[in-house]
C-alpha cells in the first residue's frame, strides 16, 4: 500500500487514503490526526500533529521520494499495531464481536452516508466467524 501512496486511516473517512490523488495537493492535515507516528507528528510521539502534510507527502510521492514511502508505511505500521491493540482490549473484554461490528460499519459507512456499502465478501466472512453484521 505505502509503496503507491496509500495509508490506512480512521476518522472522517475511514479506509484508505490516497495521497497520490490530486485531492491531497493541497490538503495540509497530517495523515491522521492523533497518530503519533514519525509522519503524524512532530517526532515527540503524543500526536498533537507538526507532522508530514498531506500536500508535502503527495508532492514527495509525485517526485518518487523514497523518504515519503517511508514515512507512508511507519504510519501504515503504527496504524496497524493500534487497530492490533484495540482488537486485544476488545477479546480481553470478550467484546470482539461487538469491535468487529462497530469497525466494519466505521470502515463502510454505505454510500447514502458518502462512503461505500459492506461488500458480500466482509459480510460473509463475518457471518462465518459467528459475527453477524445485523446485530
Amino acid at each position: 500500500t505505502a509503496r503507491f501512496g496509500v495509508a490506512l486511516v480512521d476518522g472522517e473517512t475511514p479506509g484508505t487514503l490516497r495521497l497520490k490523488s490530486h485531492h491531497c495537493a493541497e490538503d495540509y492535515r497530517v495523515i491522521m490526526k492523533g497518530c503519533g507516528c514519525v509522519a503524524c507528528s512532530d517526532g515527540n510521539g503524543d500526536g498533537d500533529g507538526g507532522g508530514y502534510t498531506r500536500a508535502r507527502l503527495h508532492a514527495m510521492l509525485k517526485n518518487d521520494n523514497p523518504l515519503a514511502v517511508s514515512l507512508v508505511t511507519h504510519h501504515n505500521l503504527a496504524y496497524m499495531m493500534e487497530l492490533t491493540r484495540r482488537m486485544r482490549e476488545a477479546i480481553k473484554k470478550d467484546a470482539y464481536g461487538d469491535f468487529a461490528r462497530s469497525f466494519v460499519r466505521d470502515q463502510f459507512r454505505g454510500k447514502d452516508n458518502g462512503g461505500q456499502d459492506v461488500p458480500t465478501w466482509v459480510k460473509d466472512a463475518l457471518a462465518a466467524a459467528g459475527i453477524p453484521l445485523d446485530k
